[in-house]
């Protein structure tokens, strides 16, 4: 029996347009679930081949070290530096793209329908060949080099853990509903620590409608408040699904990780009905020592002023109050 373990990083999640959020498709939710237990059940023909070389096996290849040989094949057939993308990024724009054509865009890249039928002029119409094509070779590639190796790794796991931070909880419930032996870790951060870490990263952390934002609002606030808007959305669904399948989600706080890394860590493995991995756990508290050390958890404090951090405590009353804490509590 594989245990197949999702861990749900709701403080990364940020598409936003509009005064609120945009509203995310169902179409969206359904593929996202779909992505995920293709990816949980090692069908890795199905999987899409922008997942397959994708630069986050790279820039994520300590996280990912049972797939160091799939790593090294992608780096040895030099399928590492896609630029596909560069085809169609005057058109759709990069990650945060103009509005009106966001669905557009993801019709077209979804092949969902064709240029054409989208009614664009013919160097729109070849951007997207472009793009197929270019893929189209970086599957070729990959499947007749690499494929295989990524399979094995992990097909020949008993344990699959994935951290996902653009899927949110109604893409889980089918997936608990399919998988009986999936396990959801549920993580959530305060509003005021994921705002200004997403302030601080660069344009790519944070939404549209916040790059976009001019005083008198303040950007941290605006991020927090749409951090919430999603964030509390994601937290009723779950508690739902903790209703329908109790025992196999976990719901976690990133500053009590950070407090009590050991106990959340053993947390886990009881999630699991697994025995705790001693070289495994000490490595996860040097880790959350490390975070102490630069205050991740309370940063905030001298960072906000103080109408910053009480706007965010009013407008994220609905956050704190299903988690069952006080925001003073930080």
């Amino acid at each position: 029996m594989s245990y197949r373990l999702v861990f749900v990083d709701i403080s990364l999640y940020s598409v936003h347009f509009g005064v609120l959020s945009r509203t995310i498709p169902q179409v969206e939710v359904k593929a996202a679930s779909e992505f995920l237990f293709q990816l949980l059940t090692g069908n890795v023909d199905k999987l899409p081949t922008e997942t397959l070389v994708h630069r986050f096996w790279s820039s994520f290849r300590y996280e990912q070290k049972q797939a160091t040989q799939y790593l090294e094949c992608l780096r040895s057939n030099n399928l590492t530096q896609v630029k596909c993308y560069r085809h169609i990024e005057s058109y759709c724009g990069w990650r945060f793209g103009p509005k009106q054509r966001f669905e557009q865009c993801r019709q077209l890249l979804a092949r969902e329908i064709n240029a054409k039928t989208a009614g664009v002029n013919e160097t729109i119409e070849r951007m997207f060949d472009n793009y197929h094509s270019c893929f189209q070779s970086y599957r070729r590639r990959v499947d007749a080099n690499c494929t295989e190796l990524l399979r094995k790794a992990i097909t020949d796991r008993r344990l699959r853990a994935c951290k996902l931070i653009r899927a949110t909880m109604d893409s889980i419930g089918p997936l608990l509903r399919t998988l009986p032996t999936l396990r959801v870790i549920h993580l959530v951060r305060d509003p005021r620590a994921v705002a200004l870490s997403r302030i601080l990263y660069d344009n790519s952390g944070h939404g549209a409608y916040t790059i976009s934002i001019r005083k008198p609002e303040s950007p941290i606030v605006a991020e927090a408040s749409l951090y919430c808007h999603h964030v509390t959305a994601d937290i009723r669904s779950r508690l739902a699904l903790e209703r329908e399948f109790p025992g196999r989600i976990l719901p976690v706080n990133y500053e009590d990780v950070a407090a009590n890394p050991g106990q959340r860590f053993r947390d886990v493995y009881k999630l699991l009905n697994e025995p705790v991995p001693h070289a495994t756990l000490e490595e996860m508290q040097k880790k959350a020592k490390s975070g102490q050390a630069k205050n991740l958890t309370t940063k905030w404090q001298s960072k906000l002023t103080y109408l910053e951090a009480v706007t965010i405590e009013r407008r994220c009353a609905e956050f704190y109050r299903l988690l069952n804490i006080s925001a003073n509590d930080d």
